[in-house]
């Protein structure tokens, strides 16, 4: 039997075929994007969810409109490296920068600005509201820092809804993830139209 959850995930798995396509034409080669597991949790819970210690590089979306809170797409610094390679190398050529530049980081900021449009869309469609962002801030440090700046502005029981992001390529596998944090009231919301679907799925 379907949940929320199921819906979530559902509702991931479009958003990462558009994604996926899109990555494809920018970086010139088959990427898949799949989006393996979705959950949901209060912030409060937040810090039980995170890599301590360990440094990443994120991209954080002020939410402007259709929801409250923040977008974060976030990876690690190991597989930040390896998503600039995947990159920046040609079909012909296996050779790929090691060292994070100003292309690089744009780069991710790219990356991050697609993944993280193909899934507000896809929510934005669900809702049926227009989800708009801000212009994105790539910031780096430990993942536990990267949060409290991202739930500095969120209280304790407000949500995060937490996706995991898989880029494949034939010869790469790049893991990563993508967090909304939102307001109750926009929580709510998520969860009344996947209460929606549900029943709009039983009664068929």
């Amino acid at each position: 039997m379907q949940d929320e959850m199921d819906i979530l995930k559902e509702v991931g798995t479009i958003a990462a075929a558009h994604g996926g396509i899109a990555l494809s034409e920018i970086l010139d080669r088959r990427i898949n994007l799949i989006i393996p597991s979705v959950d949901m949790v209060s912030c409060s819970q937040m810090s039980n969810k995170l890599g301590k210690g360990k440094l990443g590089i994120a991209v954080i979306f002020k939410l402007l409109t259709g929801l409250k809170g923040d977008a974060v797409f976030i990876l690690d610094e190991q597989n930040a490296f390896k998503l600039i390679s995947m990159s920046h190398k040609t079909k012909n050529d296996e050779r790929s920068p090691a060292v994070l530049t100003e292309v690089g980081l744009s780069t991710l900021k790219e990356i991050g600005n697609i993944v993280t449009g193909a899934y507000l869309s896809a929510i934005g469609i669900m809702l049926k509201k227009v989800i708009l962002t801000y212009p994105p801030t790539l910031i780096s440090g430990t993942v536990d820092e990267v949060f409290n700046l991202a739930l500095s502005s969120s209280k304790s029981d407000d949500y995060a809804l937490l996706i995991e992001a898989i880029f494949e390529e034939e010869n790469e596998k790049i893991e990563g993830g993508f967090y909304l944090i939102i307001s109750q009231e926009s929580a709510g919301d998520i969860k009344k139209a996947c209460k929606q679907m549900l029943e709009d799925i039983n009664k068929k």
